[in-house]
């Protein structure tokens, strides 16, 4: 190569950032890894379907939370200009066959309104939802919800074990809720059988070259990182101590929801850190 041209690749070189082809992007000015207490390092990822998600930057306008519920109503029968006040009860695309309300496709309907922002329901929870109105309510408050990060992996044995306690608990405590898949050799394949076996509401993103995990400091899969609202990192490991379901409910202790708890309680979280059962 002659010099001249040596010299501009060079300089090319330090001046155009690399992106994963993944997309998560962190700050190269940030610390290596989350510390306990302290803002997060910036942290942006693209999920699965090509949606962007910023840790410090995901405030949802109750416009936006109205125009996403608008959006999925209508696929389930209501009009356009359907008042807030609708009852889910009158859409007929919620309805079974003998006419009466399927809690199934209600449940449908709020993942449909609430995924974007790291909601996700189940059919106890989305019993609470009785008008479009509700819905609106429910993915608007999203601000203030705390955030939960879980490295995630679709063929992890731990993972599956835990699936249908992480989206319970996810549902229960109203937590946005985004899974970081880290695993270098983990294809779309493996995910979309995972979807469909364990019925996976959660948004995830892929971290095949793990510079997000390494951030949040991920030891295994799967491993919970819950931030508040404002972007601390306020609690990090298991969900619970019952990582094999084996456990009578008085004996099991909730770490993630009793962090949770605490959030939006405006407390102190009592225990901030335990070893990730994966």
């Amino acid at each position: 190569m002659p010099h001249k041209l040596l010299i501009l690749a060079l300089a090319l070189a330090l001046v155009v950032p690399a992106y994963a082809e993944d997309g998560p992007v962190t700050d190269e000015k940030a610390p290596a890894t989350a510390e306990l207490g302290a803002k997060a390092p910036a942290i942006t990822m693209q999920d699965t379907d090509g949606r962007t998600f910023d840790l410090h930057d995901n405030r949802i306008s109750r416009k936006d939370a109205e125009a996403v519920v608008r959006a999925a109503a209508v696929a389930v029968g209501a009009a356009k200009d359907a008042g807030l006040d609708t009852k889910l009860a009158d859409l007929k695309g919620l309805k079974d066959d003998e006419g009466a309300i399927d809690p199934s496709l209600v449940t449908k309907l709020a993942l449909a309104c609430g995924s974007f922002a790291g909601l996700t329901a189940t059919e106890e929870s989305a019993e609470a939802f009785k008008t479009l109105g509700d819905l609106v309510t429910w993915v608007a408050g999203a601000n203030d919800a705390p955030i939960v990060l879980m490295t995630f992996a679709p063929k992890c044995p731990s993972v599956k074990k835990a699936a249908e306690k992480v989206m319970s608990a996810a549902a229960k405590s109203g937590v946005r809720i985004y899974a970081v898949a880290c695993n270098t050799k983990d294809t779309d394949e493996d995910l979309a059988k995972f979807r469909e076996a364990y019925d996976w509401n959660i948004r995830v993103f892929w971290d095949r070259q793990q510079q997000v995990t390494d951030v949040l400091g991920g030891k295994t899969t799967p491993h919970f990182f819950v931030f508040d609202s404002g972007g601390t990192l306020r609690y990090r490991g298991a969900l619970d101590n019952d990582p094999m379901g084996f456990m009578d409910d008085a004996d099991r202790k909730n770490y993630l929801l009793d962090a949770v708890t605490a959030i939006r309680g405006g407390k102190e979280v009592a225990l901030t850190e335990t070893a990730p059962s994966g």
